[in-house]
């Protein structure tokens, strides 16, 4: 299911703040819209929570599908229908939360410790796989067809997932939600909520800010997609190994090195000229995160074990948007250069070398 909701968001998921572009919308309202999408998945997690309590983790994924059908729908209709662009975010912002909030619980529940890494490398590296070349098809749709076709596309793509979802079991989860509980969590785990901050800064401007860059810069919807293409080539060689060799090896060594080698990329980045070499630092990105999405990721399911799926997933998601409403806070000061925007992953990459060195797992007295 994953896999597949994964291809369908590739062939246009980077393409929808170019589409913005391409019809008017200004660069300033395309970062407010991602602003607004931030905090409103967090607002929304708490209430994906009460509908998962009410009808089961299924359903409530089975649920988001017609929202996500009309975020799109009013993505595309924009101009007609002139919706404002914070209520698209937010409808966005719903439907994101009632996929990935389920999506969470399962993998908490279902995963074990001793091969969380492997399970993981197994669960990103799928859906890079079968996406690789989706995004190069999405701009060569969108250039030689039209957008239309390609929300089309993405469309028929996104209802065909929904068929594995329909044999999964209902999965029914009880877990009343404590802001105190909380708190408690981000007081416990400071490190570790500032690291999971910093990588998710670093996600969006690499999945937002990137792209956007890109194509103010070579005006190409095309380059878009070989971004996309060679991001997903780079992920999905080496994600897989990555998952089977973090849980045998020392991550915070892992994590180290990655954060040292994509601070070094955007440091380059902020000299990019040509779209060569936009290319080629897209590709290495897509090698070296792995070695900080696979390790982080593993110390987000082994502690929900410990500390409870929903009370954890929702911390976490304090520190998603913390470094999501930083980023666009700053994107917005200097929306006028967004290449001084580089230098911000740059540095926080190499403040994660830091925190890399500490146990994440560990509760802090």
């Amino acid at each position: 299911m994953n896999s597949i909701y994964g291809l369908a968001g590739s062939f246009i998921g980077i393409f929808v703040p170019i589409y913005f572009l391409s019809r008017n919308i200004s660069v300033g309202n395309v970062f407010l819209f991602y602003l607004v999408y931030s905090l409103g998945v967090l607002v929304f997690f708490f209430l994906a929570n009460e509908i998962v309590q009410l009808i089961g983790l299924r359903k409530t994924s089975l649920v988001g599908y017609p929202i996500l059908f009309l975020y799109y729908f009013l993505v595309y209709t924009i101009n007609k229908y002139a919706t404002p662009i914070y209520i698209i975010a937010l409808i966005s912002a719903l439907q994101t939360s009632l996929y990935w909030f389920p999506l969470h619980i399962w993998i908490t529940n279902i995963s074990t410790k001793e091969k969380m890494g492997d399970g993981l490398g197994k669960f990103f590296a799928f859906p890079k796989a079968l996406q690789i070349f989706a995004p190069a098809v999405g701009g060569f749709v969108a250039v030689f067809f039209g957008f239309k076709d390609l929300f089309i596309l993405a469309g028929v793509v996104y209802f065909i997932s929904i068929i594995p979802l329909l044999f999964l079991p209902e999965f029914p989860y009880r877990s009343r939600l404590n802001l105190g509980k909380i708190v408690d969590l981000i007081k416990g785990y400071s490190k570790y909520f500032w690291a999971d901050t910093i990588e998710n800064l670093r996600e969006d401007a690499e999945g937002i800010v990137w792209p956007i860059f890109v194509y103010l810069s070579f005006k190409s919807v095309l380059s878009i997609g070989y971004i996309g293409t060679l991001g997903s080539i780079g992920s999905a060689l080496f994600i897989f190994f990555v998952g089977k060799y973090s849980d045998k090896s020392d991550r915070k060594k892992m994590m180290a090195g990655g954060a040292i080698i994509i601070a070094a990329i955007w440091f380059t980045r902020f000299f990019v000229t040509s779209p060569i070499v936009s290319y080629a630092t897209t590709l290495a990105v897509g090698f070296f995160e792995a070695l900080i999405l696979i390790p982080l990721n593993s110390v987000v399911y082994n502690t929900a074990k410990v500390e409870g799926g929903a009370q954890f997933i929702l911390f976490r998601e304090f520190a998603v948007v913390a470094g999501r409403i930083f980023l666009y806070t700053i994107a917005l000061l200097l929306i006028y250069n967004i290449r001084y925007v580089f230098i911000l992953p740059a540095l926080v990459g190499l403040y994660f070398i830091y925190l890399s060195r500490k146990n994440l797992e560990v509760r802090e007295t």
